[in-house]
């Protein structure tokens, strides 16, 4: 009895069925976080992979921290791809109700993080929800980070550092009290982001960053009232108009989401994701600022999660439109994935075979502005936490260590290679398959299937159209939207999707006024949850509301 006493401790304790999960795009591959309450250790996804990502709950694949998390904490990250290594900045909470990050580098050989640093970086006075969850964003070499979090009242908050500034308390961006810790954030430029929490029993809410303003969205249902600056209102000034009809709710929602995630396409059609009290995965969409419910697929595409509420993450990609979701299902962590236009069929995430661990003389550190370029040739400018440079600490600059130019190197030539074999296996596996579809082919052609008959086919997005915008109408209804994507520049409203790499983000000044005129369209006899350009709204029977 004893020793199934001590295997059922064993399994307890590796087995991922408490967890929180974060996931981002770095530019090389989609990267996961989980953080298992029974073992209180934040584990990873190997830093090395592509394609899917590999993890394991079992192996040695667990953030070193200086820090202990705190029962239960939220996860959040982001990252980048340095053209030699992949970089991960987590923040978690640790057992005194701190914010924390973590920095760490991969080593593309073995797959493991290697530690560069581990700070506090939540304000004394700036107090943190016991509840609270987490959000994070990389915008880029300039902009730097930004991590939301709820306070003791629930509203929202956020964090940001720069190479100027470093860690710095940004304020309240919603006074708004939020019924669930869910949060997650997005973004197409520095003065354009967007965080999604839940509001309540019927309503999400969307905080988005109009240049020197936080504004929020609430949806099905609107605000009442005007829609003031949010972090200069008071709480009780906030409310939603109860009494306005809605064309859509939302399906299985409790306002008790264990996980929230918002995703931008390259069309900038932003989609909010949920999963519902029946265990089921949920999108909205907001398309010319109206939002509306998307498709729900199949189980072959969208598989039911092993929990009620569940808890998920979304890694996406602005310049492909690609969307990876994560969450457990039959008790493995599950890939649902939108790629090349179209859903494929869910998988579950598979565990990195064992590579045997290899340690350079020179762990690969971070680059570094400040570091000379002579400290770069004598191999002395590793940073370490006591003395790391505000450089390292963003992941910027032009040195890179020898030993992690080889690792790199090393890394590609195994990735190489692995290729190859994998080629020639799909080939060979091609040519079978061939030749068996040319003898069926010569009886029978199977009649075309549809999504109302084959649930193994993808069906295509619904809801209620966006209000088409006028033919006289001279101006682009994403102009403000492309404006603030990467040179800032009003004239050239332009953006290339290779540059939109994370690390490669620029700065752009940020506008005092919006670019475009809010537009005004002739609805329907139906309401719509709208978000115009400046929050501006327009329904029937009702005057437009501006912002100057």
């Amino acid at each position: 009895m004893a020793l199934l006493r001590n295997l059922l401790l064993v399994a307890a304790a590796i087995t991922p069925s408490q967890a929180a999960i974060a996931a981002w795009w770095n530019g090389y591959n989609a990267q996961i976080i989980v953080h298992n309450s029974t073992t209180n250790q934040i584990r990873y996804s190997a830093c090395n992979s592509q394609g899917q990502p590999l993890y394991s709950h079992t192996d040695n694949s667990t953030f070193q921290l200086t820090y202990k998390p705190k029962a239960g904490t939220p996860v959040a990250g982001a990252g980048y791809w340095t053209n030699v290594y992949t970089v991960a900045s987590i923040y978690y909470i640790d057992e005194n109700n701190n914010v924390v990050n973590g920095l760490f580098n991969c080593n593309m050989t073995s797959g493991q993080f290697q530690r560069i640093g581990n700070w506090i970086i939540s304000q004394e006075d700036a107090t943190v929800s016991n509840t609270t969850g987490l959000a994070a964003v990389l915008l880029g070499e300039t902009g730097g980070y930004r991590v939301y979090y709820h306070d003791e009242n629930m509203a929202i908050n956020e964090l940001g550092y720069t190479t100027d500034t470093q860690w710095t308390y940004r304020g309240v961006i919603s006074q708004d009290p939020q019924l669930s810790p869910a949060i997650h954030a997005a973004f197409t430029g520095n003065s354009n982001i967007s965080v999604v929490t839940a509001r309540d029993a019927e309503n999400m809410e969307v905080t988005r960053n109009y240049g020197t303003t936080w504004r929020i969205t609430t949806l099905p249902h609107l605000l009442a009232g005007p829609n003031l600056t949010v972090s200069e209102t008071e709480p009780s000034d906030i409310k939603v108009n109860e009494t306005a009809p809605s064309n859509f709710t939302l399906t299985s929602w409790t306002g008790k989401p264990g996980g929230l995630g918002i995703s931008i396409d390259s069309q900038f059609t932003r989609f909010l994701w949920y999963i519902g009290n029946d265990s089921s995965l949920y999108s909205v969409a907001n398309r010319n600022y109206v939002w509306s419910p998307q498709a729900n697929q199949s189980n072959a595409f969208w598989p039911l999660a092993d929990t009620p509420n569940a808890e998920l993450a979304v890694a996406s990609s602005f310049q492909t439109s690609m969307v990876r979701i994560y969450y457990m299902v039959n008790d493995q962590l599950a890939e649902v994935k939108y790629e090349n236009g179209g859903w494929k069929a869910w998988s579950a995430i598979q565990a990195p075979k064992p590579v045997a661990a290899v340690v350079p003389s020179t762990a690969p550190s971070a680059p570094s502005a400040t570091t000379s370029s002579a400290a770069n040739e004598s191999g002395s400018a590793a940073a370490t936490e006591s003395g790391l440079s505000t450089g390292a600490k963003i992941g910027v600059g032009v040195g890179v260590a020898l030993g992690a130019v080889a690792l790199g190197v090393l890394g590609v030539v195994l990735f190489l290679l692995r290729r190859k074999r994998s080629n020639n296996n799909n080939n060979n596996n091609n040519d079978n398959n061939n030749n068996n579809n040319n003898n069926n082919n010569n009886n029978s052609v199977a009649p075309p299937t549809t999504a109302a008959s084959d649930p193994a086919t993808p069906v295509p997005s619904y809801g209620s159209p966006a209000p088409p915008r006028p033919a006289s109408a001279s101006y682009d209804s994403y102009m403000w939207e492309k404006k603030n994507m990467l040179n800032g520049n009003s004239q050239n409203t332009q953006y290339t999707a290779n540059a939109y790499a994370a690390h490669q983000l620029d700065a752009s000044s940020r506008p005092t006024e919006l670019a475009a005129p809010a537009p005004m369209y002739e609805l329907p006899e139906q309401s719509y949850s709208h978000e115009l350009v400046g929050e501006g709204r327009y329904t029937p029977g009702a005057a437009a509301v501006t912002f100057g």
